[in-house]
């Protein structure tokens, strides 16, 4: 990942709407949220709701898919593996197995996205 890229992640996650909207729909991870449920859930007015989830859409972090007359939302995982690779790439001088907290396949067993 970039610098800019993650930059623009991070910005994103920056409000806390953002990061509830984040954060709940990586707990729901393999399934889809609607957005109606999104706003119900974390009690966002749905026009709010839209524009956070835009935001986070575009920086790559959430992805959306039209079924029928509904919008569900899911996170996109290799995006936010790729923001923690990012974060801890030169952690441990450079050895950031050593910290055991990439979630990269390559350099961790772990799955939690």
């Amino acid at each position: 990942m970039k610098s800019l890229d993650a930059s623009t992640a991070f910005s994103a996650l920056g409000h806390p709407a953002r990061l509830a909207l984040f954060q709940t729909l990586a707990k729901a991870r393999p399934d889809t949220i609607r957005a109606g449920a999104l706003a119900q859930a974390l009690k966002i007015p749905p026009s709010t709701l839209t524009s956070h989830l835009q935001v986070l859409e575009r920086s790559g972090l959430i992805r959306s898919a039209r079924q029928s007359r509904t919008i569900l939302y899911s996170v996109e995982a290799e995006t936010a593996r790729s923001l923690v690779d990012f974060l801890v790439e030169d952690c441990c001088q450079g050895n950031p197995e050593l910290c055991g907290i990439s979630l990269s396949p390559e350099t961790s067993e772990s799955t939690a996205l």
